[in-house]
């Protein structure tokens, strides 16, 4: 099969997932219902694996298509911007830039890079709001926002721009009065100091030889920003589940403990998110493009 195949198949997928139907899937590709199953079908054929459960009545993406889907939508997103981006090159960007950043890493790690950008671009006019709240992008009016965290499926659009690791930590003197965790389960008998704004936050998960290990935890501290809970663990306050860009300078410093360093925390990837490519402002296309080369190969 050659590549042009495989990448109608794919688009065709990650359609059909966005639409959650065949049919409305058909007509926005401008195809017959039955090539849209046509495709599908050799998708699912050559990779060997089902990536949609169908019934008369529903479909359902299977944990290989949530894999597959991310990945197809990368492919193409990628694909599709840089041919748009050759014939917006010569363009001169201009024009107000509405952005919505997290309140931590817009202050830690966005902040240095705006005179930068504002250097390169002189005509483009910044509009930059601190936020953890996950904001409405079309009713709120804004042109991009950073996510941080596993996305859902949405219409928006996504590119990565970096990776953080997720560290479970605590200062030294909690450990000392509270003792060192062995194990997942030894979190329920500590104090939790939980930022509020993760998806499923009272579930921690941990892995270790192929296996997960889930706790779920009641938290001592909520909080909606990561820099308040940095703080209280840094004064002793508890155990909290931060990614690296806040809290790896400090356990590198010995301000901080890692915990339960057997087993794995998942990572996080930073996102940009925005409405649509389609007439995508070149001021804006110009921001990503900035915050990829910016962030890709960052280590925090």
């Amino acid at each position: 099969m050659n590549k042009s195949n495989k990448f109608l198949e794919m688009t065709v997928f990650v359609t059909v997932v966005d639409c959650n139907s065949f049919i409305e899937a058909a007509g926005k590709l401008n195809l017959s219902k039955q090539a849209v199953s046509r495709y599908i079908q050799a998708l699912e054929d050559r990779l060997q694996v089902r990536l949609l459960q169908r019934t008369t009545r529903n479909m359902v993406v299977t944990n290989e298509g949530q894999t597959f889907y991310w990945q197809a939508k990368a492919i193409i997103n990628a694909t599709l911007e840089a041919e748009e981006s050759l014939s917006l090159k010569q363009a001169s960007p201009q024009g107000i830039l509405r952005v919505n950043v997290p309140v931590s890493f817009g202050v830690l790690h966005l902040a240095p890079l705006w005179q930068k950008f504002s250097k390169k671009y002189p005509q483009i006019i910044l509009d930059i709001t601190l936020s953890d709240r996950f904001v409405n992008l079309l009713e709120e009016g804004y042109d991009l926002a950073i996510r941080i965290g596993n996305l859902d499926n949405s219409s928006l659009i996504s590119r990565k721009l970096a990776t953080t690791k997720m560290i479970v930590a605590a200062s030294p003197d909690y450990i000392a009065h509270y003792g060192m965790p062995i194990n997942p389960d030894d979190l329920k008998q500590h104090k939790i100091i939980m930022y509020s704004h993760w998806a499923k936050k009272e579930q921690w998960n941990f892995y270790q030889n192929n296996r997960c290990y889930s706790v779920n935890l009641s938290a001592n501290v909520y909080c909606n920003n990561g820099d308040t809970c940095r703080q209280i663990i840094l004064q002793g306050g508890g155990i909290s589940k931060q990614p690296d860009f806040i809290i790896g300078q400090d356990v590198k410093a010995g301000q901080l403990v890692s915990v339960l360093t057997n087993y794995y925390v998942e990572d996080y990837n930073i996102y940009a998110m925005y409405p649509s490519r389609k007439l995508l402002p070149l001021r804006t296309r110009c921001l990503i493009d900035f915050l990829i080369s910016e962030l890709e190969h960052v280590q925090w």
